[in-house]
């Protein structure tokens, strides 16, 4: 510590912890951008496919504004930063879980709506064969995508819980 740092009594942020938050920063901020457009383009299609889910959009959204917020606490070196942080990362599985499991239901209501569009008989049988192939493929990626989130969000909980001790008030 410096002097000035035990004369005035203020704590010093850790580098490792400032890298924590800088790259929250980045993900959660992108994460914000990225819900609001996917709610601004659910909203857009619900005029076509009106079955298209906005709860897991929803979830993310808050997922990744309360992990910024979080991020934004623990910057200043507040402990309840790292709870706002630790509830956004597990709503953030929560809600890539829920739109794994509801994936395919939604794949096959887009269908069904695109076949009702008044397509030919043959079109109709092609784009469901299409549809029907890449829904395994589909449901491959957004498994995936549950195992992504849990090792991220997992691996930065465990490193922002490391520099807890750094946290005050």
């Amino acid at each position: 510590m410096s002097e000035e740092n035990v004369s005035t009594g203020a704590a010093k942020r850790p580098g490792f912890l400032t890298v924590l938050c800088i790259l929250t920063f980045i993900g959660s901020g992108i994460g914000v951008l990225g819900g609001i457009m996917g709610l601004a383009g659910s909203a857009a299609l619900a005029s076509y496919f009106p079955i298209m889910p906005i709860v897991p959009q929803v979830l993310a959204l808050l997922a990744a504004v309360l992990c910024l917020f979080g991020a934004i606490q623990m910057w200043g070196l507040k402990k309840q930063g790292f709870k706002l942080y630790l509830g956004g990362a597990i709503l953030a599985v929560v809600s890539s879980v829920y739109y794994a499991v509801t994936f395919g239901s939604t794949v096959s209501s887009v269908v069904d709506t695109a076949n009702d569009l008044g397509m030919d008989d043959e079109f109709a049988q092609a784009f469901s064969e299409a549809s029907s192939a890449l829904d395994g493929a589909a449901q491959a990626a957004a498994w995936t995508s549950v195992v992504i989130a849990v090792v991220i969000n997992l691996a930065f909980v465990l490193m922002y819980n490391a520099n807890r001790k750094h946290l005050v008030n």
